[in-house]
């Protein structure tokens, strides 16, 4: 069979103008392109993953990084819009300092994209076991009540607060203090919102935390014997009577209270019940103080008699 010449005659007609086009267009492609070629510093956040949920990081560290990067200038743009991070597996970690590398392939970015530097190229995680601890709450003061007030103590709202956070951290805080609280002057229990006093570490773990203080103010007390406070039936009939009809109190008042009040019986409130008689009618007389609002309580020392006897009426 014979075989056909390749007719070449065509290819090398009017070379010249097919060389010119070709170099022509070579020029230009390669104009293009480098034209298009750019260089930008990106900012790529770190993306942790998988940490086990028993583990937590316990250091203050770079949360992003500074890439160096060139490429086509349209890529860039889109990618500045596509929220690319770099990834960190923490499946296996165990408690301890992590160094972790930031290559450029740790990055993933389009092929077409060339990584020119990573800024910092390594970052430590110090990574510990996961706790939560009640840490109790204790209240600074500062200054003194008014003459003859005495500060009885500070009712913290809550007393204790729960904190999760590293256990290396919590195992060495053994209590939280509040900012201080000025009692001075003060002549009667009072109540204040208070800010704690928390290190940098807490404040992140928890946040600016506000407890609420009741400032116990004791007043000066006087001792008083109260008479002719009525007995209050319960539990009973109308036909029932009551012997004696009214008892005596020995307590100790507010000074100001006692001044200030007409009638001391008022402060006070006694019962019998007669579900709680005896065979022979006799049953215990229960005497209460009123509550006195921004006062100290009233503190009943005796009751005379204290006993009643219950009787039916004829």
């Amino acid at each position: 069979m014979q075989h056909k010449t390749p007719d070449y005659s065509l290819i090398v007609q009017n070379w010249p103008l097919k060389l010119l086009a070709l170099f022509i267009g070579i020029t230009l492609w390669y104009g293009i392109v480098a034209e298009d070629q750019v260089d930008m510093v990106l900012t790529v956040p770190l993306e942790m993953r998988n940490l086990p949920p028993n583990m937590v990081i316990a250091n203050q560290f770079r949360k992003d990084l500074e890439v160096s990067v060139r490429g086509p200038k349209r890529l860039l743009q889109e990618m500045q819009q596509q929220n690319i991070s770099r990834p960190v597996n923490l499946a296996d970690t165990q408690p301890g300092p992590v160094v972790i590398q930031n290559p450029p392939e740790s990055i993933p970015f389009p092929r077409s994209i060339t990584v020119q530097r990573v800024q910092p190229a390594n970052i430590t995680l110090l990574v510990d076991k996961l706790m939560e601890k009640n840490i109790p709450i204790v209240a600074k003061t500062t200054g003194e009540p008014a003459s003859g007030f005495s500060l009885e103590g500070i009712r913290l709202s809550p007393e204790v607060i729960r904190v999760n956070g590293p256990s290396t951290l919590l195992n060495k805080v053994q209590s939280i203090n509040t900012t201080t609280i000025d009692v001075g002057g003060l002549t009667q229990t009072s109540q204040v919102p208070v800010r704690l006093v928390l290190s940098d570490v807490l404040l992140q773990l928890i946040g600016e935390t506000v407890v609420g203080a009741e400032i116990l103010i004791k007043e000066p007390m006087t001792r008083r014997t109260v008479h002719y406070i009525p007995i209050n039936l319960k539990q009973a009939d109308k036909n029932t009577q009551v012997e004696p009809t009214m008892v005596s109190v020995e307590a100790e008042i507010p000074s100001r209270v006692a001044r200030e009040t007409p009638e001391l019986n008022m402060l006070f409130r006694a019962s019998a019940s007669a579900i709680e008689a005896d065979e022979q009618g006799n049953a215990p007389v229960r005497v209460e103080a009123v509550s006195l609002p921004n006062h100290t309580a009233i503190n009943i020392l005796s009751v005379r008699p204290e006993q009643a006897r219950l009787s039916r009426a004829n």
